[in-house]
């Protein structure tokens, strides 16, 4: 019997941007404009964070954090399922 697999990004290329945040996000990565601009090459973060969300349902969640007395920018993740972050143990 061949093994099922669901992809929830069904059609999206493997070698996207959009592939490559959501694939940071699912192993337990926190992201930023920062972060995306240094490691997946772009400064549209929150575009792909909002195409994740909408046109594929994912529940991404975000706050603020504050860099400077002036500056902020979103940080991203992705909870388990049992609702602890990835990468935290109980």
């Amino acid at each position: 019997m061949d093994e099922f697999t669901f992809d929830p990004l069904d059609g999206v290329r493997y070698d996207s941007t959009l592939r490559a945040v959501y694939d940071r996000l699912t192993a337990g990565d926190k992201l930023t404009s920062l972060h995306a601009v240094k490691s997946e090459r772009t400064v549209c973060l929150a575009k792909y964070i909002s195409i994740l969300r909408n046109k594929y349902g994912i529940i991404i969640r975000d706050k603020w954090l504050k860099i400077s007395k002036r500056k902020h920018v979103k940080l991203y993740w992705i909870e388990q399922l049992n609702g602890t972050e990835h990468g935290q143990s109980e």
